[in-house]
């Protein structure tokens, strides 16, 4: 499957687009995105300002009850947040990296570090009062 993280980043380098535009050109698709560990680094790491990142499995029924809550976030927060979805089984590097052992997993970042992690099912209040506390 040719997902549009890896669209977007192709058109990029076909047409010149400069490593500082791209990231422009990536934001304005959607609230909530896709994300490759090839895109990890320039997207959640070197982000300019704090990422919400959805580590989840196709296969998994909690996390997909928790994603309309992670959309909800990506619209309410967009000033102020990044969101993107990481697929666990086709994208590894970083769910190793940050010891993602259950999902569903939320992993807020900032600076490149993780601020906060939250495991399994939460209710909106609940979200919204974690993400306040660090924003």
């Amino acid at each position: 499957m040719y997902s549009f993280v890896n669209s977007i980043g192709f058109e990029c380098l076909r047409e010149g687009v400069p490593k500082s535009e791209r990231r422009a050109r990536f934001s304005a698709m959607e609230a909530v995105r896709s994300l490759k560990d090839a895109d990890f680094e320039e997207f959640v790491l070197k982000a300019e300002k704090p990422v919400l990142v959805d580590f989840y499995a196709t296969w998994c029924g909690p996390c997909k009850l928790l994603s309309p809550l992670v959309d909800w976030a990506g619209r309410e927060y967009k000033d102020s947040l990044e969101v993107y979805k990481v697929n666990i089984d086709e994208e590894t590097e970083y769910v190793k990296m940050f010891n993602i052992s259950a999902l569903p997993h939320l992993v807020l970042f900032d600076n490149g570090k993780d601020k906060m992690h939250v495991t399994g099912l939460l209710k909106k209040g609940e979200l919204a009062k974690q993400l306040e506390e660090q924003l």
